[in-house]
């Protein structure tokens, strides 16, 4: 499992209000860009996981330590993780090849197998049932809304479509802790601004005591630039994501954004109840979004990056919801768990917004994808 400096982050919602995804990469005997290139053409001795993109190879070995509720160094050399010292590093490579085969072999290549599935936390693999749980009485059932009538109340909660229809800029300031180190686990307090301007200009900046790094969107590609100021494109899946959540009036279009959407029930979130709903889009994994059932805002959106060894979840909360001044709310604290898809589960963050500027000018030229200043030659 590597780990070392925050390369970049990256975030991704329209109008602030939606999916934040934050993803680390790692710079420690990899260069800076891995777009196209395969684990073991960015890192040494690759044995099992060929052929994975470069950029899955670290969320895969979070995932895994999290599977197994351990340290990097339970397989690892500290500081050589190349190397093949350890026993355990064998097993694990056995482990993982007896998983690729099952899926192979009985689901026909899809992962319906993964790490989790026999250890649950655990080095060693679960192998004792779980005694049943006592039935309880059932409750009643809740007749359940359409997602139409959801998305309205949402809409609505939010100050209405005429008020958010009004507002062609915003400009986001706050706070972060920057998740770096092993695993993101070390803080970075970090001052952010977020700019956003309709239809799908993103540009998000980051600065620390020490260095400034940003990312954005702007209405074609999904970039983000390093402290050194190297910019590089972000993957495929992080591209068609980040391009539909940029859209600046996107709470007001999830009808065609989704080729289905379904009300599954009623769950807790943040002790509230709040209507789940499924929204699914071609290509890519369902979302899952967290309507509070009595004032119809967004509590929660959740979903899923897939690597080679299964799925890590990720998801962002919504909360202490203002009103920005333009009649139109807003949430003042976003808090990812994990902070990333290149963190440990564990690792969160959280964004503390101080002030949000509707309608605030913004130079169109901040917008636009900066030029590498590796490919500049500088």
């Amino acid at each position: 499992m590597r780990d070392s400096l925050v390369r970049s982050v990256r975030i991704g919602a329209a109008m602030g209000l939606l999916f934040t995804c934050v993803a680390f990469a790692h710079a420690q005997g990899a260069p800076q860009s891995m777009e196209g290139k395969t684990a073991e053409q960015v890192y040494k001795n690759i044995k099992v996981l060929t052929g994975t993109p470069a950029g899955q190879l670290n969320p895969a070995m979070h995932l895994i330590r999290s599977a197994l509720g351990v340290e990097c160094e339970f397989c690892h050399v500290a500081g050589a993780f190349d190397k093949d010292d350890l026993p355990r590093k064998q097993i694990a490579r056995k482990m993982m090849q007896m998983m690729m085969d099952i899926n192979k072999s009985s689901f026909a290549n899809l992962q319906m197998v993964t790490c989790d599935t026999c250890h649950r936390g655990n080095a060693d693999p679960e192998n004792t049932p779980v005694l049943p749980v006592v039935e309880q009485a059932e409750e009643p059932k809740v007749s359940l809304p359409s997602a139409e009538e959801v998305l309205a109340k949402y809409v609505a909660a939010l100050g209405g479509e005429q008020a958010i229809r009004k507002i062609t800029s915003r400009v986001i300031t706050g706070t972060q802790d920057i998740p770096t180190g092993p695993g993101g686990g070390v803080p970075m307090p970090a001052a952010i601004e977020r700019d956003l301007k309709a239809p799908n200009l993103v540009v998000n900046i980051y600065r620390s005591p020490t260095y400034t790094i940003s990312d954005g969107f702007d209405g074609t590609t999904a970039w983000s630039q390093d402290l050194r100021g190297r910019v590089s494109d972000t993957g495929k899946l992080e591209q068609m994501r980040t391009k539909r959540n940029a859209y600046f009036y996107e709470p007001l279009d999830f009808m065609t954004e989704y080729t289905q959407l379904q009300v599954r029930g009623i769950e807790r979130v943040n002790d509230r109840d709040a209507y789940v709903v499924v929204g699914r889009v071609q290509g890519d994994s369902a979302d899952r979004l967290y309507f509070d059932t009595q004032t119809g805002l967004l509590l929660r959106k959740s979903n899923v990056m897939p690597t080679p060894v299964g799925n890590i979840p990720l998801q962002v909360n919504y909360a202490d919801y203002r009103d920005t001044g333009s009649g139109v709310k807003f949430p003042y604290l976003i808090t990812m768990d994990p902070a990333g898809m290149d963190t440990v589960l564990t690792a969160a963050a959280t964004i503390r917004v101080t002030k949000v500027q509707d309608n605030a000018p913004i130079d169109s030229a901040k917008l636009v994808k900066p030029v590498s200043k590796a490919a500049a030659g500088q």
